[in-house]
Order: structure tokens, then sequence, then C-alpha cells
């Protein structure tokens, strides 16, 4: 890993320690851990669509090394959403008690 690399995994450490500790404060919060979550989708979207996807490898080489990235370090980033039938499902489990 070059310089770069750590420099920005050091920023990113620290941007999500923030993130975890706004959330920590805010847990009893529905409104505002939801409001957490739809900014960090935003933020997902808007790197994806704005700065991965014109960044994408535009020859075979680049191709398999980002490919080869991605199976090494790990897999391709994606935020799970709650679906509507598990929060009722929460609910009715809730109620039960």
């Amino acid at each position: 890993m070059n310089n770069t690399s750590s420099s920005i995994e050091n920023e990113i450490k620290n941007l999500v320690a923030q993130i975890q500790s706004v959330a920590e404060n805010s847990q009893d919060n529905i409104f505002d851990l939801l409001l957490i979550l739809r900014e960090l989708e935003s933020i997902h979207r808007h790197i994806r669509q704005e700065m991965f996807e014109p960044a994408l490898p535009d020859n075979r080489h680049r191709l398999y090394l980002l490919l080869k990235h991605i199976e090494e370090i790990g897999g391709w980033p994606y935020i799970e959403r709650m679906r509507i039938k598990d929060v009722c499902a929460k609910l009715l489990n809730n109620n039960d008690k």
C-alpha cells in the first residue's frame, strides 16, 4: 500500500469514528438515526455515480486489476436497506412481549 492509500485510509477511519460517535449519541432518536442512514446512502450514491463510474477501467488490464483488487480486498460496496416487511415484523414481535 502506498502513502496516498494509507493517508486516505486514515482519513476514512477518522470519519467513520466520527459518524459512529454521532450515531451512538443519537441511538435513542430514531429520526436522527434515519437521517444518518439517508445521508450515508446519499454520499454513497453521489460517489458511485459522479466519481466511481467515470473512473471505471477503459482497458482490459485496468479491469483485471480492479477485479483482482475487489476479490482480494473485499466485495462490491453495497448499502443494504431494511425492508418495510422486516420493520413490521419487528413491531409485531415487540407487541407480543
